[in-house]
């Protein structure tokens, strides 16, 4: 194969089409810097079995430099046809080569996932895509015996947590019959760990379990090939299949059917599809196996043991004491002898002594993985024989073990055996879903997170019963805690259940516009508890609703509209959406009423309000309460604060309206109550002094009434009843209002606010816009100016600035005027001059370059800037006047 490096192919050998085939797939796949590994194997039959050779001489690992793929491409063409090989590469790029990095936990990088279906044509194999609901594939490879799919990644998979990948090094070992064995090893700290004996240096890293998981899923959800390691190896196309060439038969193409490198993929579009891989299963297993129990007493016999194995690892040569390292930890688990013990007599042994506590419990897990491990395969060999002669010793038939009782045998029966077969009766109770990492179940069109041992426990007796034997007897008892808390706590079977990123009562529209169908949709993972809603073109019945509401503004009423529409686009808007803030002059205005009108179109009823509690942990129990059964509109109706503090703020509802995650403690649970943010959180208030930080998170809807509000009538005196009935018609009106913006090109609004990460302010602005209603927000910078005590008050120093004769202000200059026309003094305080003239300083960062308005209708701009003494202020003053 010296040929692959020489350029010494004619120009004819280089514009082969095969050879341009190959390349042009393979630089689809790689990056140039990568290091592909090409491998040629004959395979044949020999009496009825499967034979193969690999060609190792000839096994290559080479740059994916497009140039040096041709040359490397046209020479395994040569030795192919000459040698009846079968040409395969490494779907996973390797970090170097002489077969020293060629294992599954070596790989760090996955540009592409892939499936491996025999025995169909590209036809039949992209019809199992498409009905499985997988994006169409990138790239399709005709095998010549089935075919290969591909989904390029749109970015690289960096298996980054595993550490440095360290080469895997040969010995050769001389046997008693003269011949030699080759034993593989890794350097660790300068000693050899062989692979044969150290099982835990070939586990994955979760990262890579993962994806393995995730090839896994796929190959499950189009019937694949199940072998999906990552250091698989796939044929090349433009070369030939030659399957027992040997033995006559004729070689066939391995083809390029389609080869699309700018279709790419986020990895996140695969999630939904993950199922556990044989190794995650072994994993699984043997992490769920129970280790021996630490005994208050030893025997001698024990004790003594292990001081000869503690002597051993005093006295093993270098090379070798990690092994007995190993072997000491291993035989103290087994036995039971506690892990403090054990270290109190070898921490000034050996490597012990050097490597210290970090090594000595890096072994002590290691060793723990092993003992599992043997105690998994100990019962999968017994369970083959004595499980069937026990059970039927104890009088049970089999016609008992049907689908409704899960038998566990506490001697024989494995944990994880169990944990799957209670996933098992989850999935087929088809209610069960995981939603923000906790198990969730959907009644009734409700939805509710099991947190604890006993309500999984009785979770699991509507659709299954134990039964328990115990020698030559048994019982039926409920799931014992320590049973359903390592269900609860076991990721492996969490993601086995299909999650739910989004539970809504009302409908809601997708990442790609498409408007979600009643009932759980796996594409897209959100489930809508409600009936279908047909869209309308005018929006007669909102308009009815909303027309004797004393609204400050136009723009307060599109704001409502506004918030509304948030309610259908929600699933855009996940821990990006603001909370809507009513306002009124007086109370009985029906902020309360609106705010039940949103409850009631995104939850389908109104909803318990909360009361504002300065006391942020009582408060965030009852927002935890009242998240815990299902509203995802949250009112916290009439706010007021009490005591020393007049200002409302509390930074469990700030965070709460910010977060993609709403998480609140619930005593009594070992699990805090979690939902996707997708709940709008709701404030009224009657002219209230708001904190900043809750202010800018919120949409501002004024209501203003001069007179008595009692004596107002209403054209539709049951507003919330009205909504009640009229609901799939109000919605079916917001949802028209979104396809007639979706119809004219989804123009955006330019609106400038916090949540404009994910478009909020410009999408809804833009709908409002093409519905003819164009003022969103448009209030947005007066309403907050009313509600923030400390803007209000800066406005005024502003104003007093503009009109004073001095101009220039240095920190200190301002806290004097302050003082004197009594602005801003509950922010300063009885703060030291110094500390004043800082905290003043702090206050007008926040302003900088603003805008004010002056009570003569001239606008100005607040201006900070350097000078040789320290930061100065001024106010410049705009030639135009607004309004004229």
């Amino acid at each position: 194969m010296e040929s692959a490096n020489q350029p010494e192919e004619s120009n004819k050998e280089e514009s082969d089409p095969t050879i341009g085939v190959a390349v042009r797939f393979l630089s689809a796949l790689f990056a140039e810097s990568d290091t592909i590994l090409f491998r040629p194997i004959e395979t044949w039959i020999e009496e009825g079995k499967k034979r193969s050779r690999v060609d190792y001489r000839n096994t290559l690992y080479r740059k994916a430099a497009p140039a040096l793929l041709q040359l490397t491409v046209a020479a395994y063409l040569k030795l192919a046809d000459k040698e009846r090989l079968n040409l395969f590469f490494g779907v996973c790029a390797r970090l170097g080569g002489k077969g020293q990095f060629d294992l599954a936990w070596q790989i760090r990088t996955v540009r592409a996932l892939w499936t491996d279906i025999d025995h169909v044509s590209a036809e039949e194999a992209l019809q199992r895509v498409t009905k499985a609901k997988l994006p169409p594939p990138s790239i399709v490879v005709n095998s010549g015996n089935g075919v290969h799919l591909y989904w390029l990644l749109d970015e690289p998979y960096a298996i980054d947590d595993a550490g440095t990948a360290v080469p895997v090094l040969t010995e050769w070992v001389e046997l008693a019959d003269g011949k030699k064995k080759a034993r593989k090893y890794v350097l660790e700290d300068g000693e050899k760990n062989y692979l044969d004996q150290r099982r835990r240096c070939v586990q994955l890293s979760p990262k890579a379990r993962h994806i393995q998981d995730l090839l896994s899923g796929i190959a499950k959800a189009c019937d694949g090939d199940h072998t999906t390691d990552l250091s698989r190896l796939l044929r090349i196309p433009g070369s030939l299949n030659r399957k027992n060439q040997r033995n006559e038969r004729v070689p066939v193409p391995t083809e390029l059917v389609e080869c699309n490198s700018e279709r790419r993929f986020a990895l996140t579009t695969f999630e939904m599809f993950s199922s556990p891989s044989p190794e995650s299963e072994r994993v699984q297993k043997i992490e769920a196996m129970p280790l021996p129990g630490v005994r208050q007493k030893v025997s001698p016999t024990k004790t003594d043991k292990l001081a000869e194995l503690i002597a051993t690892c005093a006295i093993a040569p270098a090379g070798s004491r990690s092994e007995a390292d190993f072997g000491a930890c291993c035989y103290a688990l087994r036995n039971g002898i506690d892990k403090e013990l054990v270290w109190n007599r070898v921490e000034l042994v050996g490597k012990f002594a050097e490597g210290g506590r970090r090594y000595y419990d890096v072994t002590w897990e290691r060793a723990e993985f092993e003992v599992r491990s043997q105690a998994l395969r100990k019962l999968e060999k017994g369970l083959n024989g004595k499980a069937s002669s026990s059970r039927e010793g104890a009088g049970l038939s089999p016609g008992n073990d049907s689908q409704s009782v899960i038998r566990i045998d506490s001697a024989q029966t494995p944990v994880a055996a169990t944990m799957q077969r209670i996933t098992d009766r989850l999935l087929e109770a088809g209610d069960c879903y995981i939603r923000a990492d906790q198990l969730a179940v959907v009644s009734h069109e409700n939805i509710c997170a099991i947190l604890s041992a006993a309500e999984l426990a009785g979770l699991l007796n509507h659709h299954v019963e134990f039964f328990f034997v115990e020698g030559e007897a048994g019982e039926y008892r409920p799931l014992p805690p320590n049973y359903a808390n390592t269900w609860l706590n076991h990721p492996g079977e969490r993601i086995r259940l299909p999650t739910i990123k989004l539970f809504t009562h009302n409908p809601v529209y997708t990442e790609d516009w498409r408007l979600v169908e009643p009932g759980y949709d796996p594409s897209c993972q959100i489930y809508y508890a409600g009936p279908k809603v047909e869209p309308r073109d005018t929006t007669d019945h909102l308009d009815a609703l909303l027309r004797d509401f004393c609204f400050r503004s136009v723009a307060d009423r599109t704001n409502y509209i506004g918030m509304l529409l948030t309610t259908i686009l929600v699933s855009r808007f996940i821990g990006s959406k603001p909370a809507a803030l009513f306002n009124g002059n007086q109370p009985e205005l029906g902020k309360s009423i609106l705010a039940q009108i949103i409850a009631i179109l995104r939850d389908g009823h109104p909803v318990e309000t909360a009361t504002y509690n300065p006391n942020d942990e009582e408060f965030e129990k009852r927002l935890g309460s009242i998240v815990r059964r299902g509203a995802t509109t949250i009112i916290i109706d009439n706010a007021k604060s009490r005591g020393r503090t007049k200002r409302i703020e509390s930074a469990c509802l700030e965070r709460s309206i910010t977060d993609p995650i709403l998480s609140f403690r619930h005593l009594g649970h070992s699990q805090d109550i979690r939902a996707e943010n997708s709940h709008l959180f709701c404030v009224t208030a009657n002219t209230p002094d708001v904190s900043r930080d809750l202010v800018t998170r919120s949409v501002i809807i004024d209501l203003f009434y001069e007179g008595n509000p009692e004596r107002r009538t209403f054209s539709i005196a049951d507003p919330e009843g009205y909504a009640l009935q009229h609901r799939l018609e109000i919605l079916g009106e917001l949802v028209g209002m979104v396809e007639r913006w979706k119809s004219s090109g989804k123009p955006l609004a330019d609106t400038n606010n916090r949540f404009n990460k994910r478009g909020w302010g410009n999408i809804v602005g833009g709908i409002l816009t093409v519905c003819g209603r164009p003022d969103f927000l448009a209030n947005a910078d007066e309403a907050a100016l009313q509600l923030d005590d400390t803007k209000r008050e800066f406005a005024e120093l502003v104003s007093i600035m503009a009109n004073h004769p001095q101009g220039i202000w240095t920190a200190a200059e301002l806290v004097d005027l302050c003082a004197d026309q009594t602005l801003l003094q509950s922010e300063l305080g009885d703060r030291s001059a110094r500390s004043q003239a800082t905290r003043l300083g702090v206050i007008a960062g926040r302003y900088v370059a603003e805008r004010f308005e002056l009570p003569d209708q001239r606008m100005v701009i607040f201006h900070r800037s350097e000078a040789r003494k320290g930061k100065i202020y001024r106010v410049d003053i705009e030639d135009e006047v607004p309004n004229v």
